[in-house]
């Protein structure tokens, strides 16, 4: 009778730190984002019932805004919910929704940190390097840098560097930080472009998140 593999987390975190050294060194040759011929942005995020989790992802027309097409993908997650290693756990089913939309996204914007993390390796950057595509990600709480004041902006230093800027919407923070392949100038002009008053979060995520909760509720 064989074992059930045990998760490693030493090993997970080790993965970050080594990924994350190749990363940090490509981040000066991101090319800028041309905003103008971007064509297809995703949005990904997850919800769970019991424990089975539903993770999402949408793909929008930039120009529009119109849905073009959703993926979902239900799966038992590898580990419970550890801060820092959040990839690990919903990653997966992330890259398999993305996968099943049958479209190369321009970018994909991440419910979470990218290089903000302990390990600058968040899970927008391990969404973003795994599909070697530009990657965004959004989060509503610091999970890991300093925040400072630099020429009028809020800005979270971490790793020796700026990753990630706080903008403000709705009267709450935004932390939009560095995934993979793009600038922080581009991510945030993007982002800024991406989200209206409807929506807490930037129309990418605030849509896979609808989506997420949606088929969630077909399970109960």
């Amino acid at each position: 009778m064989s074992r059930a593999r045990v998760f490693d987390y030493k090993r997970a975190m080790e993965l970050q730190q080594y990924l994350s050294r190749r990363v940090l060194e490509e981040l000066d040759s991101f090319p800028q984002l041309n905003l103008d011929k971007l064509q297809y942005i995703v949005g990904v995020d997850a919800a769970y019932h019991k424990d089975l989790m539903c993770g999402v992802a949408v793909l929008l027309d930039y120009r529009t805004g119109f849905v073009l097409k959703e993926a979902v993908v239900y799966r038992k997650p590898a580990i419970p919910y550890v801060p820092g290693l959040l990839a690990f756990r919903e990653a997966p089913a992330y890259i398999a929704a993305i996968k099943k939309l049958g479209a190369k996204p321009d970018v994909v914007f991440v419910d979470g940190h990218g290089l903000s993390h302990p390990r600058a390796f968040g899970i927008a950057t391990h969404v973003g390097l795994v599909l070697n595509t530009p990657s965004v990600g959004i989060a509503k709480k610091k999970l890991y840098g300093e925040e400072k004041i630099e020429d009028g902006e809020r800005v979270v230093w971490a790793h020796g560097r700026v990753v990630a800027k706080v903008i403000e919407h709705r009267g709450k923070k935004l932390y939009v930080s560095i995934g993979y392949k793009i600038r922080l100038e581009d991510a945030v002009k993007l982002t800024k472009k991406l989200t209206v008053d409807k929506y807490k979060l930037p129309l990418p995520i605030a849509l896979a998140d609808q989506l997420s909760k949606k088929f969630v509720r077909r399970l109960k």
